[in-house]
């Protein structure tokens, strides 16, 4: 399970655009309301901005006066969800989202607690075109009922962690997890491809794929783990592969046991250019 967040100030393009409206949006039979907070009953669009914009000439200096939010579980998650499925998941986004305090190393203060639960929003559902998978759109005031701001400070972090931190509780699979899978996937292909073993040739191969490789040795310089990096993303050695089989450790061993099949491979393709 995935969430985006931003903050914005094109609102009216947003609401348009989740609630059906927008004329970018070819199937709004595949959209579907599931929830209003702080709303009255079928409002549209035009009217949840209007409300927005008059709570918001309170803090004229604030730019962005909404909050953009999707998420995205896996669809064998959620294949038989009902609606009131659908507002559960987003309430517990919610309190995973407002119960999060983001601070520095130095344990300062970097953006205290939101107040999603008692701000106005609305929440839809979308079907993908081709696909049929569903996930879930909405938009919050950055202002809470009591005035007070949600503030925007690391806001995509903050939704990251409450979609993971609800995808841990319900047993499903986290953004991290399908990360690790494709960085091991990764890892194996390399493997695969060494014709010899080297480990510097390991290492080379996985910086041609984009990875930043960060070596620990010993103090015999023998090499004793590594980290991989990817954009924001770091993966430890033993987080990596089955059984950690890709530790610095046990990689010779893991290229072994891939040789047998690649063998099996060379020989098959031998025979075909015999024929």
């Amino acid at each position: 399970m995935i969430a985006k967040a931003k903050s914005i100030s094109h609102g009216i393009n947003a609401l348009n655009y989740i609630t059906g409206v927008s004329a970018n949006k070819k199937h709004p039979e595949k959209i579907f309301h599931i929830c209003d907070n702080f709303l009255p009953p079928g409002i549209d669009p035009l009217g949840i901005w209007n409300s927005v914009r008059l709570d918001s000439m309170s803090r004229p200096r604030m730019k962005n006066n909404l909050i953009r939010i999707e998420i995205s579980p896996a669809p064998e998650h959620t294949r038989n969800f009902t609606p009131d499925n659908w507002k559960q998941l987003w309430q517990d986004f919610v309190t995973e989202f407002d119960r999060q305090e983001l601070k520095d190393k130095k344990g300062r203060l970097l953006s205290p607690k939101t107040n999603l639960a008692e701000s106005k929003s609305t929440v839809w559902l979308h079907l993908e075109s081709d696909s049929g998978i569903p996930h879930l759109h909405a938009v919050v005031s950055r202002l809470d009922e009591n005035g007070n701001i949600n503030n925007d400070r690391n806001i995509h972090l903050r939704a990251q962690r409450a979609a993971e931190r609800i995808a841990r509780k319900r047993g499903w699979q986290t953004a991290a997890d399908i990360n690790r899978q494709s960085v091991s996937r990764d890892c194996l292909d390399v493997l695969s491809q060494m014709r010899k073993w080297s480990i510097d040739d390991y290492f080379a191969r996985l910086e041609a794929k984009g990875y930043d490789v960060k070596v620990r040795k010993d103090e015999k310089g023998v090499i004793r783990g590594y980290i991989l990096k990817k954009g924001n993303a770091r993966f430890k050695a033993s987080e990596l592969g089955k059984g950690r089989n890709l530790m610095a450790s046990k990689l010779e061993g893991t290229w072994n046991k891939l040789r047998p099949n690649q063998e099996r491979q060379t020989k098959a393709d031998s025979r075909e250019s015999d024929i």
